[in-house]
């Protein structure tokens, strides 16, 4: 079975796209920042909403150009740790490059296709910064994280908070990217397969025609 995407070519067009997207990044990095922090903070106001006072909408966050900041409304008193912008872009960085090296039938499909990658790796970075906030708060609020986080939900929250610092990076990019274009890694048997030539339209009349017909029709051609 041949592949669709050619090894050679497109890791030289990776190596090409993936400079041009690290420096471009650098003065786009700020601004994606707010954006990130503004989502979550919507996110959060909607997962969060809730008739008891203690957890109804606790969280604010707030961005600066390295670091999203984080606070619960009822421990305004407890230093939160930022959470580096460079850790929650830098799938970004190897997605975008992916996208663009990998062939398309025209740019506008390729564009299409990146959009789409960046929605949903935008859609896991408010889900990281979200699992990053709760797992804090089920740990280190003290009696408010014993009274509200069971044992069991404590240990879930930190479980999700280090598969996603340790995998997004290097594993959420592969996976959006692969998913895409997953027609185009395994390659398309039935683009290579040879097509047999069209039969004459005689041929295929005669084989339709009853079997004494065919018969007479050979003893007039001996």
């Amino acid at each position: 079975m041949r592949l669709s995407i050619k090894p050679l070519p497109f890791f030289g067009r990776l190596l090409v796209f993936f400079v041009l997207t690290y420096l471009a990044w650098t003065p786009i990095a700020p601004a994606y920042t707010r954006l990130l922090a503004m989502l979550t903070q919507g996110f959060l106001h909607v997962v969060e909403t809730s008739s008891d006072r203690d957890l109804n909408r606790v969280t604010e966050l707030r961005a600066d150009g390295t670091a999203i900041f984080f606070r619960h409304r009822l421990f305004a008193q407890v230093e939160t740790p930022g959470i580096p912008a460079e850790w929650v872009q830098a799938n970004l960085v190897l997605l975008i490059p992916l996208m663009l090296a990998t062939p398309a039938p025209t740019w506008r499909a390729r564009i299409g296709r990146l959009l789409l990658a960046l929605g949903l790796a935008l859609v896991l970075q408010v889900l990281d910064l979200t699992l990053t906030i709760k797992s804090f708060y089920a740990r280190h609020l003290g009696t408010y994280s014993a009274y509200y986080y069971s044992s069991t939900s404590r240990w879930l929250y930190g479980f999700a908070d280090a598969f996603t610092q340790a995998f997004d990076t290097q594993l959420f990019p592969f996976v959006i990217w692969a998913g895409i274009h997953f027609r185009e890694l395994l390659g398309s048997r039935a683009a290579t397969a040879p097509t047999a030539p069209p039969r004459p339209a005689a041929a295929v009349a005669a084989e339709h025609q009853p079997r004494r017909h065919r018969k007479a029709t050979r003893r007039r051609r001996g």
